[in-house]
């Protein structure tokens, strides 16, 4: 159980304590009453609705037909009571139905009504007024009703902006996650790469060897790929996976110049999107046949990686693009 979670119960304890205190209050005003079998029964169906309105629903929000019957019964109990009191009986708490639905208001405010909250605290308000003007106001309980209805609007509010905070700290921290994730998978296969490229070179490295430094063609180009290999594992980074480095061997061997720049600004790229981007840049690296692209990916930019390919032909690039 979380302390969001604990927070919300704790509250709906104590409101809901509150509600059966009020409760109380009518049953022990009974004798207020010109008939106390129905005041009984408004008492009952107020428990049972202040108790519905706490304990159903998992979420925060209940839902708007349960908001709308508290705000119907809200309307409908003040109407009921103003009928059935004994007008020339002193009692203090004949009332309590005022702060007592003030109460099933803050409830229903609680639970993400708020509107409805105060539109049932209006109806609370200018029916007391109806039934005995505006002198019994306070003695009525109209400032409790007030404060509950604020009470529950405030710390319905309070939860739901925590909560809110909680999901975004929790977001983060798995996007975090998620990007540290994909580092280190980039690493390790950076490393492996680095690993098949020597084993690749070991052959190379021999036959140099065995020959005195005299190459031919053939191993001569082999040599400037692997050399161009290891300097894009070491320059390229997070640029580099298996499919871009086959796209720029195959490109060098068409004789265009590959150039990879990591600067940093793939470092905070989810794997998803580092993915899509490297897609992109293995296309722009196989649609150039001669002349020079340079993929660079810069950090503290709005975009993630350039792309600019030039040819000896042309002034102009025949390949720019930000991703």
């Amino acid at each position: 159980m979380d302390s969001l979670t604990a927070s919300r119960i704790t509250i709906s304890i104590v409101i809901f304590l509150y509600s059966c205190y009020h409760a109380w209050l009518g049953v022990a005003s009974l004798y207020a009453y010109s008939s106390a079998s129905l005041a009984v029964t408004m008492i009952g169906l107020y428990l049972i609705i202040s108790l519905a309105s706490i304990v159903f629903y998992k979420g925060f929000r209940i839902p708007i037909w349960l908001a709308i019957l508290n705000l119907v019964f809200t309307a409908v109990t003040p109407l009921v009571f103003s009928q059935i009191i004994i007008v020339n009986e002193p009692a203090s708490y004949a009332t309590w139905y005022v702060v007592g639905l003030g109460t099933l208001m803050g409830i229903t405010s609680f639970r993400g009504h708020v509107v409805i909250g105060w539109l049932g605290f209006a109806l609370i308000a200018g029916q007391v007024v109806a039934w005995g003007g505006i002198g019994v106001l306070l003695n009525a309980g109209i400032l409790g009703a007030l404060l509950m209805v604020f009470a529950g609007h405030a710390a319905g509010y309070a939860i739901r902006t925590a909560d809110a905070q909680a999901s975004e700290a929790m977001k983060s921290q798995w996007n975090s996650s998620v990007v540290a994730i994909g580092r280190t998978a980039a690493r390790n296969a950076r490393q492996e790469r680095i690993q098949q490229t020597l084993q690749k070179a070991e052959p190379l490295l021999t036959a140099i060897v065995e020959n005195d430094g005299q190459l031919s063609a053939e191993h001569k180009t082999q040599a400037q790929i692997l050399e161009a290999g290891l300097r894009d594992l070491i320059r390229g980074r997070g640029l580099i996976d298996d499919r871009v480095s086959e796209a720029a061997n195959r490109a060098r061997q068409r004789g265009v110049k590959v150039e990879l720049l990591d600067e940093g600004g793939l470092e905070d790229v989810e794997q998803t999107e580092r993915l899509e981007i490297l897609r992109r840049v293995t296309e722009a690296i196989d649609s150039v046949s001669h002349g020079k692209i340079t993929i660079r990916s810069p950090k503290g930019e709005s975009w993630k990686v350039t792309i600019a390919a030039m040819s000896p032909e042309r002034s102009e690039p025949s390949v720019w693009e930000r991703i």
